[in-house]
């Protein structure tokens, strides 16, 4: 596929040639109208506003980057020339914005974290109930609160009033299918009541995997409280044991290795260099088997792919990363203040580079200087394709 640049960055001389089959290829308006109507019984049971959640966000994911929908133009004060930005969706669903999501929330998670050590710590689901929270999404919140209560149990135990808690909810497995778990990283110790610091890395495996199984099919049970199929399963999941990592990974607070699990964990569902074929209706992707780290390729009917990407998508103000604890957003008082005293300044003033940097640092250009006057040129104006041009003066 030919992509050039916008004709008003042809200063940078530079004609880019993509190869990736992107998802814009395949969620044409086409293939999405012809999807919907073949989903339309499986999608009955969704309520209405998370329906038109997915069709927005699918929408705003196609145009996204797309000059024509919406574009900032900025030009220079003293002559004619003047140049595009695009507009960006913001969606994690999006492969580009969701990844750019990705590394700034990596970015802050380097500054978060207090200067304890923190233990990357994994929760499962077991595959039989693995499509309760496909339309029920609260009951992935549940289940993120059953994690927090499961650990301030066990940190009361041993005098510990204030513990870090951070659960991102993963929707997703490596082939993208729905597979629902949950990532978590915990501080290894906390506060004790007069705030002094006390140290704990021991979680039993056996008290975590009972209570968590326990408190899980108790919340579906109740989401579910007259279906003969549901009580089947979970007396099935009761006989099961829940796989819980409690070993998980040592974080030590490293920059570097914070980024890499906060890219890990914020991750979009599927990306497009993945994609090695789509033709007759079918796309076939790859990804690295977790038992044999071998590459398998899978190919899949197109309206089973889609539906794959789409069930990712979660409602409108769903929260996929929620903090507990001493992260929790509404600590007040000495807590607070105690808090401020455990970060490394060196942590904190790390700097995640703007849109404009990164391309002066990628291409030897800055895109906002005149190549003709070499001043700073400015917003003048904004076009969208629904809302019109917006001035500026």
């Amino acid at each position: 596929m030919f992509n050039p640049l916008p004709p008003s960055w042809g200063f940078f001389g530079i004609i880019t040639i993509m190869t990736t089959i992107t998802l814009k290829d395949i969620l044409t308006n086409e293939n999405l109208k012809a999807f919907f109507k073949h989903s339309s019984q499986f999608f009955s049971h969704f309520p209405k506003t998370y329906l038109h959640f997915i069709k927005t966000t699918l929408l705003a994911s196609k145009n996204c980057r797309k000059f024509s929908f919406a574009k900032a133009i900025f030009s220079c004060p003293n002559c004619s020339h003047f140049t595009y930005r695009p507009v960006t969706c913001k969606s994690k669903f999006c492969s580009s914005c969701g990844k750019i999501y990705a590394e700034k929330w990596a970015h802050k998670l380097s500054s978060q974290l207090i200067d304890q050590k923190h233990k990357h710590i994994i929760f499962t689901l077991p595959k039989e109930i693995w499509n309760y929270p496909l339309i029920k999404r609260d009951l992935l919140s549940t289940f993120s609160d059953h994690i927090k209560t499961l650990f301030k149990n066990w940190f009361k135990k041993h005098d510990i009033h204030n513990f870090g808690l951070i659960v991102a909810i993963h929707t997703f497995s490596r082939d993208s299918s729905f597979h629902p778990h949950f990532h978590i990283i915990l501080s290894l110790g906390g506060f004790k009541k007069n705030l002094a610091w006390k140290k704990l890395d021991f979680f039993p495996p056996k008290f975590f995997n009972n209570s968590w199984k326990y408190l899980v099919l108790r919340s579906i049970s109740k989401a579910y409280p007259k279906c003969k199929k549901t009580k089947n399963i979970i007396s099935l999941c009761y006989k099961k044991d829940f796989f819980i990592n409690l070993k998980g990974d040592i974080l030590d607070n490293n920059p570097q290795i914070l980024k890499y699990i906060g890219r890990y964990l914020m991750r979009p569902a599927i990306a497009e260099y993945r994609i090695t074929k789509f033709e007759n209706n079918e796309v076939t992707f790859w990804y690295i088997d977790v038992a044999t780290k071998e590459k398998i390729f899978l190919t899949l009917p197109l309206f089973k792919f889609i539906g794959r990407l789409i069930l990712h998508i979660n409602p409108k103000g769903f929260k996929a990363i929620r903090r507990y604890g001493f992260y929790a957003r509404n600590i007040k008082g000495t807590l607070k203040d105690k808090i401020k005293s455990f970060f490394k300044k060196s942590i904190i003033n790390n700097y995640l580079l703007t849109w404009r940097e990164r391309i002066l640092k990628l291409y030897g250009k800055d895109p906002l200087i005149c190549p003709h006057c070499s001043i700073e040129m400015k917003l003048t104006s904004f076009h969208h394709k629904k809302y019109g041009d917006f001035y500026y003066p």
